[in-house]
């Protein structure tokens, strides 16, 4: 009796052991095809493509050219579009582990396009209707050899927007279309298009700018300009209309007070005077850095977190899943829980987790592509370890609050941040601690750097408020700076 409760203890401590180091992975296949329907079709004609492991599929092409993805029904099913472009040919998808390519051939048929008037003018970005018949097999609309951008497309309605010409006089206005054998054009005879150009106007400017209280300036046709600078220093546009702009100075401009003209820009590279001798007012010897403390993200609500899992770091912004989708651009990195492990995520290693985050209960990430510019944003980590003297002079530095600026410089010596997904333990003497991992005792700091925005920042992690490690409530405190 006293031997079998030995061996039962024994298999409890393994049994134990082995559910703390298990950690789930995510299965990942190449994209199987099995068939298509129909086999052939125009402009606009959905196909239903069947196979295996389709649901990440993020590329569908007809004919070597890309189709859209409308649906993913289920891992056996999606469903695409046949776009303009789109050629006769096979049919192949594809995700990060693979592709797969159809045995038939999927026929695009093509038609003439008519059109019942053309226009004979147009204010630039001005939005024009033209009416006819067989118009989505219209693959450009061309002003003065010029591609204009097309906002909407049916079979009896097209709508583009006037692009900006250098002529006074009247242009040639062409549209395009593949009759299955080469490119072709219809339109108007001869040079038959005025494009008309408006300029902005300005009725009022400010005679001088102080960085962090932004000044207003109105006239008419405000939306017009692109950008604007005092000298050469970019201006931060804040809010802008047709009446009104609204602009500061940039949080990373720290060249101090400066006088210089105030120009704007637009139609691409038309340059205008707003105000000469224009005066910035700024503090030569501000931070160069954001700072942000006591920051507290807490991942999936199905194991006792309340999924405000995302953070802008330029804003300190802690964001909610369901405030996530409204806010892709400015997410600079995520946490979310693996096995009971907190862990801290950028985006581009994320395409496998948003898909868990709910709101009201269902998915944020609806796999219908709204997440991709998301996904794109490459956001890493590095441990600092006090043991190698240069990042030990970073933490040295970040302690005693004497950084000056996240530059290059200031990181020289330390190989970039390259850790998709670090864990947070509580001490680096736990079992499954490595290197590439935050402990809450010996390796608290890190650098962070957002590749694709190329800020950089230094976190500390300071606490986990509750049991993350196997207890299912992942939550992590953290202090951070981040580029100005």
């Amino acid at each position: 009796m006293k031997s079998k409760s030995i061996i039962i203890a024994a298999m409890a401590v393994l049994l134990a052991a082995c559910e703390q180091a298990y950690i789930p992975t995510h299965e990942e296949h190449a994209p199987e095809l099995s068939d298509f329907m129909p086999k052939q079709g125009e402009t606009g004609t959905e196909i239903t493509i069947t196979g295996n492991h389709l649901q990440r599929v993020d590329t569908v092409l007809i004919g070597g050219t890309r189709a859209a993805i409308l649906y993913r029904i289920s891992s056996e099913k999606l469903v695409a579009k046949v776009v303009n472009g789109n050629r006769t040919g096979t049919i192949r998808i594809a995700n990060v582990n693979g592709s797969a390519e159809s045995k038939d051939v999927f026929t695009v048929q093509y038609a003439v396009p008519v059109i019942k008037q053309y226009p004979d003018s147009g204010t630039v970005n001005a939005e024009l209707v033209v009416e006819g018949d067989n118009l989505h097999f219209i693959e450009q609309v061309l002003v003065d050899g010029k591609a204009a951008v097309i906002i909407a497309q049916r079979k009896n309605e097209l709508v583009f927007k006037v692009p900006y010409s250098d002529e006074e006089s009247k242009v040639s206005l062409r549209f395009t279309y593949f009759d299955g054998t080469s490119m072709q054009s219809v339109g108007a005879e001869g040079n038959s298009f005025l494009v008309l150009k408006e300029a902005p106007i300005v009725t009022y400017c400010p005679l001088s700018l102080t960085k962090y209280q932004p000044v207003t300036l109105q006239g008419e046709h405000l939306k017009l300009i692109e950008r604007m600078m005092v000298g050469s220093e970019p201006v931060l546009i804040k809010l802008q209309s047709d009446e009104e702009i609204t602009f500061d100075m940039p949080t990373n401009y720290f060249g101090g007070n400066m006088t210089g003209d105030l120009k704007a820009v637009y139609y691409g590279s038309k340059q205008m005077l707003i105000a000469g001798g224009f005066e910035v007012i700024a503090d030569p010897d501000e931070p160069r850095y954001y700072s942000y403390k006591n920051i507290l993200l807490s991942a999936r609500a199905a194991y006792g977190g309340n999924e405000e899992s995302f953070f802008d770091a330029e804003s300190g912004t802690v964001i909610s899943s369901c405030a996530a989708a409204a806010n892709i651009p400015v997410i600079d990195f995520l946490a979310y829980d693996q096995a009971g492990y907190v862990q801290f995520y950028g985006p581009h290693n994320a395409s496998n987790t948003v898909k868990n985050f709910k709101c009201d209960g269902k998915t944020i990430d609806p796999q219908d592509g709204t997440w991709t510019p998301f996904f794109q944003t490459e956001t890493c980590f590095r441990i600092l370890k006090p043991e190698n003297p240069a990042e030990k002079a970073i933490i040295d530095a970040y302690e005693a609050g004497t950084i000056v600026e996240l530059s290059e410089d200031f990181f020289a010596g330390v190989t970039e941040p390259s850790s998709k997904a670090p864990r947070v333990y509580k001490s680096a003497k736990d079992n499954g601690y490595s290197n590439s991992h935050f402990s809450l005792d010996d390796y608290p700091y890190g650098w962070v750097k957002n590749f694709t925005t190329g800020k950089s920042g230094i976190i500390k992690v300071t606490a986990m408020p509750k049991e993350a490690v196997n207890g299912r409530i992942p939550e992590v405190e953290f202090d951070i700076i981040w580029s100005k």
